[in-house]
């Protein structure tokens, strides 16, 4: 697979394109649950946001800019942090790895077959990476 960068206020991260498609999956479903929580313009936004990340092949990830979503909001910016922090906290109730099955019966998508279990410890260091990332700029209103 490719690379891909997110942006956020000037600064930049550079993560593995296929762990932002994997990473989309964990944090849409956290997504999902706070527009459920607290309905709301804001938290439709933010699962919008997420819906909008496209893996359209090797090292393109459109959708994934978070000053794009943020755009100076510290109400957007601490949603967004919140989803990360309870996206990563998702993918580590899986401990090491997220089973192969669970990955082909809710990730089988883009023509992807899964030939193992996959070790969080990546994920959960991309999650932090964007943390970082996002942890540079905190707007203030």
């Amino acid at each position: 697979m490719g690379w891909d960068i997110i942006e956020y206020e000037g600064a930049h991260a550079q993560f593995r394109d296929w762990n932002l498609w994997e990473l989309r999956h964990f944090l849409l479903l956290e997504a999902q649950t706070m527009e459920s929580a607290e309905p709301g313009a804001e938290t439709t936004a933010l699962r919008k946001f997420v819906e909008g990340w496209d893996w359209l092949g090797p090292g393109v990830v459109t959708g994934i800019n978070f000053s794009t979503y943020v755009q100076k909001s510290p109400l957007r910016w601490r949603l967004l942090l919140n989803l990360l922090q309870k996206g990563g906290d998702r993918i580590a109730s899986f401990g090491e790895s997220i089973p192969r099955d669970y990955l082909e019966a809710h990730k089988g998508d883009k023509g992807v077959r899964y030939t193992r279990d996959v070790p969080t410890k990546g994920l959960l260091k991309d999650i932090g990476k964007m943390c970082r990332l996002l942890s540079q700029h905190e707007p203030h209103g």
